[in-house]
């Protein structure tokens, strides 16, 4: 069984161009390690939302790791992460079973 992973990310009035190299480079990791990345920006509705999709095996798995890089990261990354975080104002994960037919 897989699971879609849908991070959505709210940003501050303008600030979505800038925030979305940031997770450019959060979506080129998660591809570097074999995990199924695509990003997202609103052409409709809200304005500044960036939301990054990403096809995972195993739930337990998905938030373990998330644990593991938080607790794990160095000084450039708390940099990036700090930054896309300045752009942010809110945001929303939503879980998908992916169904084969």
């Amino acid at each position: 069984m897989k699971f879609a992973v849908r991070n959505t990310w709210v940003c501050q009035r303008g600030k979505g161009p800038q925030a979305l190299e940031g997770f450019k480079i959060v979506a080129e990791n998660y591809r570097s390690m074999g995990v199924g990345c695509r990003l997202y920006v609103d052409i409709s509705g809200t304005m500044d939302v960036v939301a990054m999709e990403l096809e995972v095996d195993s739930l337990d798995g998905y938030f373990t790791g998330q644990r593991e890089f938080y607790a794990g990261m160095d000084e450039a990354t708390k940099g990036l992460i700090g930054s896309i975080n300045g752009d942010t104002a809110s945001g929303s994960r939503v879980l998908y079973e992916i169904v084969d037919y």
